[in-house]
């Protein structure tokens, strides 16, 4: 089952992305613009004009045997990056011993033990689609309880029913549900599941786009600024926390802000809120977060986009 699980956790990561982008972007953006073709270097506007009344025939060999020639430098240069990929990706999956095959493709218990271990210590939950949305897939007992049963063992103090609460209404998608789950959501990071920081990231994004798309007068513009800050501050605290994918997650939410700040700007609100979660840690008694470190292999693979449940094969072959 191991490439299944690499195939299930990058399901669950589209899966996150899909419900973020639906939240902000409630109306779908129709547009009638036309494809952009980008031409690099100086063009001669004259080499613009229409050559319908011109024979044009030499120019279109010679144009054929140049693409012809491109083509074969740019499937050899492709060729050369896969066998480099593959390469990388057979080094790495050697640094486990148990591979053994299972049908047409390879396991390893090892490597399977590694990655759950690095993404339920973060949160990572698997996720599967139910009843006309997504959830939870249902492995504990606290995957079967109703959301109102869990917020009152969430505000009794049980962390794990916290972060069930924070994911189920994440994954719900809708802005009530969102909102709701922000104090839950808030408490999971302090509780070390960074996965939560997509909750932070997508609630801001939505509040952006809600601003942005206001017309100009009625547009809040301090406070625009100061979402558009918060929400490249919380992807900082990814960064800061080492969650890989959920600086990613956050990186693929929002393409344009229309504020500029400094780096100087940025850490220092990425540090108020990395001091925030620090000091109610102090508060409930806990240490520094300690996480497994993201298996390489499984980095290798999010990073590359290795998608395919045979794509380890070829190590073995």
């Amino acid at each position: 089952m191991t490439n299944k699980i690499i195939g299930a956790l990058a399901a669950m990561v589209v899966a996150l992305s899909i419900v973020a982008y639906n939240l902000w972007q409630e109306e779908p953006v129709e547009s009638d613009a036309k494809p952009m073709v980008k031409v690099k270097g100086n063009v001669d506007s004259h080499a613009l004009e229409s050559t319908a009344d011109k024979d044009t025939s030499e120019p279109q060999q010679q144009v054929a045997e140049s693409s012809d020639s491109a083509t074969e430098e740019t499937l050899t240069e492709a060729v050369e990056k896969k066998e480099n990929k593959n390469k990388v990706l057979c080094e790495l999956a050697y640094e486990y011993d148990d591979w053994y095959q299972q049908g047409d493709i390879y396991e390893s218990d090892n490597f399977m033990r590694d990655v759950k271990s690095w993404a339920f210590s973060r949160g990572y939950f698997e996720t599967e689609y139910s009843k006309g949305g997504l959830e939870i897939k249902k492995k504990s007992d606290y995957d079967y309880y109703e959301i109102d049963a869990l917020e009152d063992m969430a505000k009794a103090g049980d962390s794990m029913a916290n972060v069930r609460l924070a994911y189920k209404l994440y994954l719900k998608g809708d802005r009530k549900s969102m909102e709701r789950a922000q104090p839950y959501c808030d408490k999971a990071i302090v509780d070390g599941y960074t996965a939560l920081l997509i909750c932070k990231s997508s609630n801001l994004a939505r509040q952006i786009y809600d601003e942005q798309r206001k017309e100009e007068q009625l547009r809040n513009q301090e406070l625009l600024k100061e979402l558009e800050l918060d929400f490249l501050a919380w992807r900082g605290v990814a960064t800061e926390l080492d969650d890989k994918l959920g600086e990613t997650l956050s990186t693929s939410l929002l393409a344009d802000l229309e504020y500029e700040f400094t780096d100087k700007n940025i850490k220092q609100r990425t540090q108020q809120l990395i001091g925030g979660i620090r000091s109610r840690r102090a508060e409930l008694g806990l240490g520094p977060m300690k996480h497994p470190p993201m298996p390489k292999l499984l980095e290798h693979v999010l990073e590359n986009k290795v998608d395919s449940e045979d794509a380890l094969n070829v190590c073995f072959e």
